[in-house]
């Protein structure tokens, strides 16, 4: 075999490598099966970065970044097929083919982000990883408004360790990963062999035309000019993560830890786990054992501490039948905060008629019963209903797929958003996975939520990390609009987190038990708050800037 043609083979072999340590990054860094270690994640953007800058053509780039970004998607999101499978009843052969599915539109973003590294390549090494940050932050967003499931977020990953995503409270989930992303990619620079630069200014003039007669171009100017942006790039990025990292230390500094907030801007909180069977709770059979064990185990948790009176926090659909018109099961319910004197927030299916319609409007809701009758202060609405687990998109609206759509059916969504006041709270509710989307907490806290309530039912994954992934990707909602989070699930994990995004209690998966927990209410809005909506369209407007006017941009646009 010729030099030639043993240099066109090279690429496919560094792109094979560089891929699978970025799928590697993707899984480690997020919470797994195995052993996570959030910084890890980092090694993701860098991968698909590089990949673009090894592709030798537009899409070749598109297609690696795409590929690594599904193999580590699909490592990290397998538990996607699992409802699919034990809850809706598919078999395998159609339950994986679902989850890759969506594992693929997701990991789009990764070759969008690859094919944006190659096209930028021409563009000066420290400019190239600053038009690449703010693209990692605007595809985050753009595919969370798009796509409504942005679960694999690089913050989302970080958030494990709360010092490393300290500056959400200021930018964003998003913008922070942007930041991170930016980075990264310097702190990469500097370091890592780089694809084009080592043969730009520094290999022999045989070994620049093989490489350029294997892509088909010639290396891009800006990385002609030997290496001497590599320290400026180190620099810049150990610069960058020196001063997320002192920032993350400083706010954790200023805010110690509080584990049991007290005082009248305090809140105690009891939180009751069913732990039932995603398979059976919305059989009949089943509905006075479900409530039944949920009184029993309040009573129990209550009796424990006798004159507390908490705010009793049941689980999404916690009660599995139709509360307001029950006269069998809803009156017991109704009679826990006549004796316990305690307010209760209880998950169930809300119904409402309408007159132009015939069929009444079904709601995932969240009731809030108050002593000292047991009468209903307020409710809310699921406003981000989940495809496939509460509605079906018209365009996929088949018959074998309803079985996903357990006990009531398909979901209308909800209006009834408003904060549910009580005393001195004011509950800025977020059902399931709300808890993952920026604009609804952002949303609650302009209505003057004081406290952010998630009441969720991880029960359809089963022993998997996406409970784990879930909970990290809702404290990241605290940091954004400095709040207080109380996270109430059926089957686990129920926590506390604090405005920091620390997490002051947390309960065990799979077990019957009630936890007590504190949590301060808060009136004061973040940075992030006040200057929302404002930095999605400046990173936007930053990076169109960047692409006419900084260096390298005119003569891309001659071209």
């Amino acid at each position: 075999m010729s030099r030639t043609q043993s240099a066109t083979f090279r690429p496919d072999s560094t792109a094979l490598f560089v891929g699978l340590i970025g799928a590697a990054g993707i899984w480690l860094g997020f919470p797994n099966d195995i052993a996570g270690l959030p910084p890890l994640a980092l090694l993701w953007p860098v991968a698909l970065a590089w990949l673009g800058l090894c592709a030798p053509s537009h899409g070749a780039a598109l297609r690696r970044g795409w590929l690594c970004n599904l193999a580590g998607g699909m490592a990290a999101l397998y538990w996607l097929s699992m409802p699919v499978h034990n809850v809706g009843g598919l078999p395998w052969l159609l339950a994986v083919p679902c989850a890759l599915f969506i594992a693929a539109c997701i990991s789009s973003a990764g070759g969008l982000f690859s094919l944006a590294a190659y096209a930028l390549r021409h563009r000066p090494p420290y400019i190239w990883a600053i038009m690449l940050g703010l693209l990692w932050y605007v595809l985050e967003a753009v595919y969370a408004l798009v796509l409504g499931f942005p679960w694999l977020e690089l913050s989302g990953a970080l958030a494990a360790w709360p010092l490393l995503v300290q500056g959400a409270d200021t930018v964003g989930a998003y913008g922070l990963s942007g930041i991170w992303v930016m980075a990264a990619l310097w702190c990469a620079l500097g370091i890592l062999p780089h694809p084009l630069a080592a043969n730009a200014g520094t290999g022999s003039d045989e070994k620049k035309k093989i490489e350029a007669n294997a892509s088909g171009k010639s290396a891009p100017a800006a990385f002609n000019k030997k290496t001497s942006w590599r320290p400026a790039c180190l620099v810049c990025g150990l610069l960058m993560t020196g001063l997320l990292l002192g920032y993350g230390a400083l706010r954790l500094h200023q805010q110690p830890l509080v584990v049991a907030p007290t005082g009248p801007q305090s809140v105690q909180a009891l939180f009751v786990e069913g732990n039932i069977d995603q398979n059976q709770k919305w059989l009949p059979a089943f509905q006075r054992q479900t409530v039944d064990l949920y009184l029993r185990l309040t009573y129990d948790a209550l009796a424990q501490r006798p004159g507390e009176r908490p705010l009793i926090i049941w689980p999404e659909t916690a009660l599995p039948f139709f509360f307001e018109t029950n006269l069998l099961h809803s009156p017991r319910v109704r009679q826990l905060p006549s004796v316990t004197g305690s307010p209760l927030l209880v998950g169930a299916p809300g119904l409402e008629r309408r007159t132009d319609k015939k069929e009444p409007d079904v709601f995932n809701r969240a009731f809030l019963l108050t002593p000292p009758d047991g009468a209903i202060a307020a409710h809310y609405d699921k406003e981000h209903l989940v495809p496939f687990g509460e509605y079906l998109p018209e365009w996929l609206n088949w018959g074998f797929l309803e079985a996903l759509l357990q006990g009531v059916g398909v979901y209308q969504t909800g209006t009834a958003i408003a904060p549910l006041r009580y005393d001195n709270l004011a509950l800025g509710m977020l059902i399931c996975y709300e808890g993952i989307f920026p604009w609804l907490a952002q949303a609650r806290v302009e209505d003057g939520a004081n406290i952010l309530v998630d009441i969720s039912n991880d029960g359809w994954f089963g022993a998997t990390p996406a409970p784990r992934q879930h909970l990290y990707l809702t404290a990241l909602r605290a940091l954004e609009q400095n709040r207080w989070i109380l996270r109430g699930t059926n089957t686990g994990i129920s926590v506390v987190v604090d405005s920091r995004g620390r997490l002051t209690m947390r309960g065990a998966q799979f077990k019957e038990q009630a936890l007590w927990g504190s949590a301060a209410l808060e009136s004061a809005p973040s940075v992030y708050h006040r200057l929302w909506p404002w930095p999605l369209p400046v990173a936007v407007a930053l990076l169109a800037g960047l692409l006419l006017w900084a260096p390298g941009g005119k003569a891309r646009l001659k071209r």
